[in-house]
Parts: C-alpha cells; structure tokens; sequence
C-alpha cells in the first residue's frame, strides 16, 4: 500500500488548512499552546495600541505597559504583595513578553507534551502544565524570601513564562518512561531520561548567573512533574479538574467485528486512500474536495493511534 502519509508531506498541501486543522484539534496540548500563543498575541496588541495612545494623549507620561503587565499578571516575589494579587500565580503560566521566551517554550512543550500524551490521558497535561506552573511560582516566592541573597531585589521581583509547567510536562514523562528513545539533531539517539537530567542540573548551575526566580521556578515544575508520575497512585494528582467538559458516560452494546469484517473495512479504506493520493499526484492537493480532505486527515489520525 502506498504510504498516505505522503499527502500531508507534499509541497503543495496549504498552509491555511493545517491551521485549521491544529485550532479545531481538541488536543490538550494544542489548546495550551493555542492559549499560550494568544495571550502572547493580545498582550503585543494591547501594548501597540496603549503605545499609541500614551504617544498621541500621554506625552508628559511615566506610564509603561511592560510595568502594568508586570504589576498585574506577573507573580510577585514579595508575599504581602502576592496576598492581594493572588491570580497571578496562574496568570504568569501563561505569561510570555519576550517572542524568543515564548518559541522555546512552545517548542520544548510540544516536544515533551507529544511524549506525555502517549503515556498519559489527555486531561492530565492540564493538570501536570498548571499546577507544576504554580508550584514553580510557589518555590520563587519562597526562595526569595528563604536566602538572603535576594533581600535586596524580594519587594521588586516578578516571575513570567510557561517554563515551570512545561519542566514539570518533561520531568513527568521522562520519569514514566525514562528509556524512551530520542533522535536529536547532532548527538544522535538519546535515552528522554538523559535530556531531563541535562536540562535540571543546566537550571541548578545557572541559578548564580541570572535569571535565578526562573530557574527555581524550573525546579518547582520538575519536582511536581517526578512525584505526579513516581507515585500514579494519588488519585488527586489525576483528577480531572482543569478538564473543559464534564466526563461524560456512555454505555454501548455494539458486537465485536469479526475478522472478516475487520479486513474488509480496512481494504476499502486503503482502496480509498489510494485513489486520492493518486489524485493528489495528478491535480495537487488543492484540488481535493472537503469530503476527500477530511477522509485523508481522518486516515492518518488513525494510522497514528
């Protein structure tokens, strides 16, 4: 049989159909970068437009977006502070100001929330993103008020970006199966568990040499994401709280397929697999209908089940 997935592959399929294909995909992990990505988006928006106004209506003005941003909705290390702005906490997750912050974020979840997704149910990468992000928050605000080090800088310090819960993604599906093999670009095959490790003790080096909220707030997501997958067994780590909709039960009495029937239905979904790539080679995949789009996208979701 000719490979389908060819018809995703080819040069010609467009863009704006992927696009739409990714926002209408029901994923976990494509909603969390869909929210991320938007918020980012909103933020840069709002900031060009009080730009303009501050320029046109403000020009005797102090007032900087980035500093209400930062006053607003990123976590303050300062606890009397946080006391009065407690939804900080979770805004600040989703949180990005800076484009290069928020592409490597992105990236690393959809890299480790791709893994975790084949270990673990879908509405568990809410639970492990969010939380893992709050306690990521929870162990910056105590180590700024823990060390003395940073006595100087608690009342003003802030912590922004998705990274603790995306650590704490990582740690959770490293943790759940650590020898899960990974092609890397340059150093070849690599064990997930490895490129865990790497990335905790690269945040525990770095804490001296800038950015140390960031860093514990790394840590803070890591350590939740190894206890949600070192001990599945609390049933609180997996409720599904941050789940959109409410579990719905279904009881079906449908018989089994038998063999004959199994195979038939799989001949004629290749039959009709093969014809459409062959009008793709012929025409281009613009030139399919919807119905054929749909039945190709639908073949290769199931082909990666």
């Amino acid at each position: 049989m000719r490979n389908f997935q060819q018809g995703f592959n080819n040069p010609t399929m467009n863009l704006g159909f992927k696009l739409k294909r990714f926002l209408q995909n029901p994923s976990s992990l494509n909603r969390l970068i869909i929210i991320n990505i938007g918020v980012y988006i909103g933020i840069l928006l709002i900031k060009i437009l009080f730009n303009s106004i501050g320029f046109l209506f403000l020009k005797d003005s102090h007032f900087s977006f980035q500093a209400f941003v930062s006053t607003w909705l990123c976590v303050p290390a300062d606890i009397p502070t946080l006391i009065y702005k407690p939804w900080t906490l979770l805004t600040s997750i989703f949180l990005h100001m800076d484009f290069f912050h928020i592409l490597f974020n992105m990236i690393m979840l959809w890299f480790s929330g791709s893994i975790f997704l084949y270990y673990f149910k879908t509405k568990s990468l809410y639970t492990v993103y969010i939380i893992g992000g709050i306690i990521g928050n929870l162990l910056f605000i105590l180590s700024y008020n823990y060390f003395p080090v940073f006595e100087a800088v608690t009342s003003h310090a802030v912590a922004l970006g998705a990274s603790g819960g995306v650590l704490a993604v990582l740690i959770a599906a490293a943790t759940k199966a650590p020898n899960q093999q990974i092609n890397l670009l340059f150093f070849g095959n690599m064990s997930l568990k490895w490129i865990a490790i790497v990335f905790v003790i690269m945040d525990i080096v770095s804490i001296p040499r800038g950015n140390s909220g960031g860093h514990f707030a790394h840590l803070g997501g890591a350590l939740f994401g190894f206890l949600f997958a070192y001990f599945p067994k609390l049933s609180l780590w997996h409720n599904p709280v941050f789940s959109f909709h409410k579990p719905k039960i279904k009881y079906t009495h449908q018989r089994p397929k038998t063999d004959e029937q199994y195979n038939r239905e799989r001949a004629e979904q290749r039959k009709r697999v093969d014809e459409i790539l062959d009008k793709i080679s012929k025409s281009g995949y613009q030139h399919l209908t919807k119905e054929e789009k749909d039945f190709l996208f639908n073949a290769g979701q199931k082909k990666n089940l």
